[in-house]
């Protein structure tokens, strides 16, 4: 097998796996979008690990912030009021009717 060949087995195959990993993301989501919009239980529990995980922001620019890491703790303060901020607005804006 030449140099030539083997570059051309190794491109066909990662072009394969790279169309498996399109289709398979594709298909995840695909199905997380439905489940998203059919179930009130898994948006409850989405926006609420987004929250969590923005509060989580907070507390550790605090710990970060006692360690001396001044420029990690403002940036996880902004990237935590943002988030909160965020999240805020989407419930205003986005209310589901009922």
């Amino acid at each position: 097998m030449t140099e030539k060949e083997f570059n051309q087995k190794v491109e066909d195959m990662a072009a394969r796996f790279e169309h498996r990993v399109e289709t398979a993301a594709d298909h995840l989501d695909k199905g997380i979008t439905r489940k998203y919009d059919k179930s009130p239980l898994f948006r409850f529990a989405a926006r609420g690990t987004s929250i969590a995980a923005e509060i989580g922001l907070l507390f550790s620019a605090k710990h970060l912030a006692d360690k001396g890491y001044r420029t990690a703790a403002m940036w996880c303060v902004g990237l935590g009021i943002a988030g909160l901020a965020a999240e805020l607005l989407w419930i205003l804006v986005f209310r589901r009717k009922r």
